[in-house]
């Protein structure tokens, strides 16, 4: 073997594992991503009140977004 011969060799190595490290980065990226939002809670409130003035004083209050 050449010294050019195992110089190539070497950067096919290098070029090769450097592929495979930036494949690894983005799958646990992407793991790590997907487990955060796996863990994230939805905000449910429910109002319940008599049809009337009752009813517009809770809607008033509701912290959450009107969703209808």
């Amino acid at each position: 073997m050449t010294s050019r011969t195992r110089l190539l060799s070497l950067a096919l190595a290098v070029a090769i594992n450097g592929a495979a490290l930036v494949g690894l980065h983005h799958a646990m990226a992407d793991g790590a991503e997907r487990a955060q939002l796996a863990n994230t809670e939805t905000e449910h409130v429910v109002v319940n009140s008599r049809r009337g003035a009752d009813a517009e004083l809770a809607k008033s209050n509701c912290p959450a977004p009107k969703a209808l």
